[in-house]
């Protein structure tokens, strides 16, 4: 398991506080993403995979559209494990994310 801390500068015009705050929400996020994985809501699963990998690539960070875009792929599929192991690499990329202040 990595625990090195995945520096994050926020992009051009967007305050840190702000990146900070979308990775609090996608933190957030993650039990109502689970319940749907366990409930086999592959529909909610491709939204949220979908999203992540827009709002991932506005905010600069490529490991979360790479991820949203695994998501959305997955539930497409109805591949449950992969699902699993991608909500399982999004919360620990997310809980290593530190948000570099100008």
């Amino acid at each position: 398991m990595q625990t090195e801390k995945i520096l994050v500068q926020a992009p051009r015009g967007i305050p840190p506080k702000m990146v900070t705050d979308y990775v609090k929400r996608c933190l957030a996020a993650l039990p109502a993403t689970r319940a749907a994985l366990d409930r086999s809501d592959y529909v909610h699963m491709r939204i949220f995979g979908h999203r992540l990998r827009g709002s991932g690539g506005a905010y600069g960070m490529l490991a979360l559209t790479e991820i949203g875009s695994a998501i959305e792929k997955a539930a497409l599929e109805a591949d449950t494990t992969e699902l699993r192991l991608q909500v399982a690499a999004l919360e620990a990329c997310l809980n290593r994310m530190e948000i570099l202040s100008d």
